[in-house]
């Protein structure tokens, strides 16, 4: 931390004056009237301090056109289009120099001292931004920071976007200044929310995962992540819509699978057929990997198990239309004809059934385990209990009246 400081110091970059502005503790951030909504911060609905004190602060207006031109090229770039949009927004508006210090009485003397000056302690986003290198050994100039940092072609930051100024902005200047390479890379997702509201603790709306994966299980949670949670824009955390996706997994995936391994167990030619090359079954299947690599490419998992479900979907319907049950009927009746059919359904059933095994490994790999190995043994028992089926959630209570 101390070399990050002295060399900023060193670019000039470093300087004490007074200041006063409106602090909001829950963001360890300043902020203008401009971001506050209804006097409060729209992060944390708390009304910001008003703060007087001499402070160093870090000249971040002398990077203005090196921060638009570094991201506006490409040399960062900030997924998504709407976020590096936000942030070259908030660059144009004029960037205005930003404090990097607090006085130790209002840090309560938690923090690292600022070299040189110990009435001062490092401001939390100058330090916890300096992790990223200060945990490679930076500070002693250690082989970790040249190959993972200096060395490395990506530098890749994954954050929400309420923190998204302070590493897209604060951060790469602050480098710059030190003469450190920036990160190449910010991926900013938006927010999961409880009935509108961002999940945190101090809005009262934590939820713990633990207790959703053992209600629901952790398939019901990844596959609701993976379908519902879009690239763009906030999702409502709801137990309707995680019963949803879990029991579109059972009803969907796991029916499939299971009638058809049920099906095929009995008939052991079916495993070395030819599946169909030739209808919509087999063209969904041949294209599902290019599909679910452009969704990846995209950072769209929706899209990506959108394009995995057409094919679970077009699989059903291929058992819908072809109605083996009744192809095995016939061909216990001696019928040659539907033996041959039925050993070429069922060929074409298991290869879409491997295929989504395959893709599905991404998403959900314990699940895709379990549909590989009920599939390698043909074994039924394991087909049924592939996904766990979910009751509807109880109805909430409605509101009291006023």
């Amino acid at each position: 931390m101390e070399r990050l400081w002295r060399a900023c110091a060193d670019s000039g970059d470093l300087y004490q004056r007074a200041y006063e502005g409106l602090y909001c503790r829950g963001c360890e951030a300043f902020l203008v009237e401009g971001e506050l909504r209804d006097g409060l911060c729209p992060e944390h609905a708390a009304a910001p301090e008003l703060v007087s004190e001499r402070n160093w602060f870090f000249a971040l207006s002398r990077y203005e056109q090196v921060l638009h031109d570094l991201i506006s090229s490409g040399g960062l770039r900030i997924q998504s289009r709407r976020h590096r949009n936000e942030v070259l927004s908030f660059i144009a508006g004029g960037l205005g120099d930003f404090s990097v210090s607090r006085s130790i009485e209002r840090a309560h003397g938690w923090g690292i001292p600022v070299p040189g000056d110990p009435s001062q302690v490092i401001y939390v986003w100058f330090d916890a931004l300096a992790n990223y290198i200060t945990a490679l050994d930076y500070g002693t100039g250690g082989e970790a920071y040249e190959r993972w940092w200096c060395g490395s072609d990506e530098r890749v930051h994954v954050i929400g976007k309420g923190i998204t100024r302070f590493h897209a902005i604060y951060w790469p200047a602050i480098l710059r200044s030190a003469g450190a390479p920036p990160p190449t890379a910010i991926y900013v997702h938006d927010y999961l929310t409880v009935e509108g509201q961002k999940i945190a603790k101090s809005l009262g709306t934590a939820i713990d995962p633990l207790d959703i994966v053992e209600r629901s299980g952790s398939d019901a949670l990844r596959w609701w992540f993976a379908r519902d949670v879009p690239p763009n824009g906030d999702a409502d955390v709801r137990d309707e819509l995680l019963v949803a996706r879990a029991n579109e997994l059972a009803d969907g995936i796991g029916n499939l699978v299971n009638r058809t391994i049920t099906l095929a167990a009995r008939r052991p030619a079916a495993s070395s057929a030819t599946p169909s090359e030739d209808d919509e079954l087999a063209r969904r299947r041949a294209a599902l990997p290019a599909a679910i690599d452009d969704g990846l490419g995209a950072f769209d998992l929706r899209a990506a198990t959108a394009a995995l479900w057409e094919l679970v979907a077009e699989a059903n319907r291929h058992v819908s239309a072809t109605r083996p049950w009744e192809l095995a009927k016939a061909a216990r009746a001696g019928d040659a004809a539907a033996s041959e059919h039925l050993d070429q359904v069922l060929a074409t059933l298991l290869a879409a059934c491997e295929v989504i095994a395959r893709e599905l490994a991404p998403f959900l790999p314990q699940a895709a385990e379990r549909i590989d190995q009920a599939l390698r043994e043909l074994d039924a028992t394991q087909g049924r209990a592939l996904f766990r089926k979910l009751p509807a959630p109880a109805a909430r209570d409605a509101p009291a009246p006023a």
